[in-house]
């Protein structure tokens, strides 16, 4: 199924959840990159430490804000919600304005887009449950979602680029703000189709009822589903916690090009986001499982030693294109995975928790990225990350081959099920 296709399939309510992520994160895109790490590696002359910290500070924020957005998200629900996400993300581009002329300043700014970064991934994360529970329309509304998502990982650093040759690294928050406002048009109509207030009636007629964030975490570590789901991303994602203080170092120290390139190469590997969201769409709903996803995290491994295997632009090039095809398959696989088996009543916090624990892992070997830089290099560094994220899969795998293989015909069974039901109704 083509995107056009795809988009066309989507219901009235869906195709403005489309819109209203693509606004918020192109608004994202623009600024991260090229606003933060490019401020502090350019315009402050930043090295390990300095990068490192403001990584630090951004991951620890995105865990804070998804921890009280999951929350919000449930209590609130998505439209209001929704004006809190812009709210906080235009709050950030003004304020940023006024800090971002320092290293201290700059790190400030980190922690505010952190934050607001936190509350905007949930919306993509957890806003396509309140529409659908069917898991053909979720694999498809999220497809859809990240191909977009990935359309801005390409707009969002270009006019970042051009924004920063043009001007300053730090004026790319005001693209943020702009962006943000933009997408209050499409969220004027949004209105949910599924009501958790069922299942939290239900919840408190079993004595289960819980508002609080450990319902999230009772939630996933209560499912095997949602906690192999859990793990599996943590061990993985552990290794990519070396790359974001080191990737801009590689551009400048080892590739030798200007801030520009940062925009450029983080826009390749947007086009392969979007080849990626789109592959998943002709990926049959039975395949839609926990093994397909190890596949796609140990692929990830691969395609990022290509990235940083080298010297040359070329070929690094050519591994963010691919790393990012990966990435396009894993993001909306993941989400339709955790929407697939999330109770409704709590998937903001269900989700705040799977955030947590993708962000964790991010930020625990940004501890050690400057030291083993020193002894190893940053490319050295940068290549002993991209094996980790190649084995862990494997060992997964391996390790708990028999929990995948039972999760994985459960899912069979239940994809058979209901479609049996559908042709039935």
């Amino acid at each position: 199924m083509t995107l056009l296709a795809s988009l066309r399939s989507l219901s009235p309510m869906a195709r403005r959840l489309v819109l209203m992520r693509l606004a918020i994160y192109l608004g994202m895109q623009c600024a991260y990159f090229i606003g933060v790490v490019g401020t502090l590696t350019y315009a402050f002359d930043g090295g390990v430490t300095e990068n490192a910290l403001g990584i630090v500070l951004l991951n620890g924020c995105i865990v804070a804000g998804s921890f009280v957005g999951g929350p919000l998200l449930d209590r609130v629900g998505p439209r209001r919600f929704f004006s809190v996400v812009v709210a906080a993300l235009v709050a950030t581009s003004l304020l940023y304005q006024l800090f971002a002329t320092s290293v201290a300043g700059v790190l400030v700014g980190a922690a505010l887009l952190g934050g607001s970064w936190g509350l905007g991934d949930l919306v993509a994360k957890s806003f396509p449950a309140y529409l659908t529970d069917d898991p053909d329309e979720l694999k498809t509304m999220n497809s859809v979602i990240f191909t977009v998502s990935n359309a801005a990982v390409i707009a969002g650093p270009l006019m970042g680029g051009f924004v920063s040759s043009v001007a300053s690294p730090q004026a790319v928050f005001w693209l943020l703000g702009v962006c943000s406002i933009a997408a209050l048009a499409p969220a004027a109509g949004f209105h949910p189709t599924r009501n958790p207030r069922v299942e939290k009636e239900q919840a408190r007629r079993t004595r289960r009822g819980d508002d609080s964030l450990r319902a999230g975490f009772r939630a996933v570590f209560g499912s095997p589903a949602l906690a192999l789901l859990f793990w599996s991303c943590f061990f993985s994602f552990f290794g990519y916690g070396a790359f974001d203080p080191l990737e801009s170092l590689y551009y400048r120290d080892v590739l030798g090009v200007d801030v520009s390139w940062m925009g450029w190469l983080s826009a390749a590997a947007g086009v392969g986001g979007v080849v990626g969201s789109m592959l998943l769409m002709r990926v049959p709903t039975r395949h839609v499982n926990v093994r397909t996803l190890l596949a796609v995290l140990a692929s990830e491994g691969a395609f990022a030693l290509l990235y940083v295997g080298t010297p040359w632009v070329g070929v690094a090039c050519v591994g963010q294109v691919l790393l990012g095809v990966a990435f396009g398959m894993l993001t909306p696989l993941l989400s339709t995975l955790v929407q697939a088996h999330a109770p409704l009543a709590s998937i903001g916090r269900v989700n705040a928790v799977m955030g947590f624990g993708n962000n964790v892992a991010g930020v625990a070997p940004l501890l050690c990225a400057p030291a083993l830089a020193e002894v190893l290099g940053v490319q050295g560094t940068l290549v002993l990350a991209s094996l980790l994220v190649l084995l862990m899969p494997a060992v997964i795998a391996l390790v708990r081959r028999r929990e995948i293989a039972r999760l994985v015909d459960e899912e069979a069974a239940r994809g058979q099920t209901e479609s049996a039901s559908s042709g039935i109704l």
